[in-house]
C-alpha cells in the first residue's frame, strides 16, 4: 500500500520526532530544575526539629512543668 507505513517505521526517527524528543526533555529538565530551586529557596533554610531523644523529653515535658509552676502562685 503507498499510503501505508513501512515496517519498524517510528515518527520519532524523524527530525519532528527527534525535535519534539529534544523540546519534551528540555522541558522535563527544567521543570526537575525549577522544583528543585524552590525546594531549596524555600523548604529547606527552615529550622529542622529537634528529635534526639532528650529534645523530645524537653519539649513534651516543659509545658507541664511551667504550667504547674503558674498554678502554683
Amino acid at each position: 500500500m503507498p499510503g501505508a507505513p513501512r515496517v519498524g517505521y517510528s515518527w520519532f526517527r524523524t527530525r519532528g520526532g527527534r525535535r519534539f524528543g529534544m523540546e519534551f526533555t528540555a522541558v522535563v529538565i527544567a521543570k526537575l530544575a525549577a522544583l528543585a530551586l524552590l525546594w531549596w529557596f524555600c523548604f529547606e533554610p527552615w529550622p529542622h526539629p529537634d528529635v534526639t531523644p532528650a529534645g523530645v523529653a524537653g519539649h513534651v515535658l516543659a509545658p507541664a512543668a511551667s504550667t504547674r509552676a503558674a498554678h502554683d502562685d
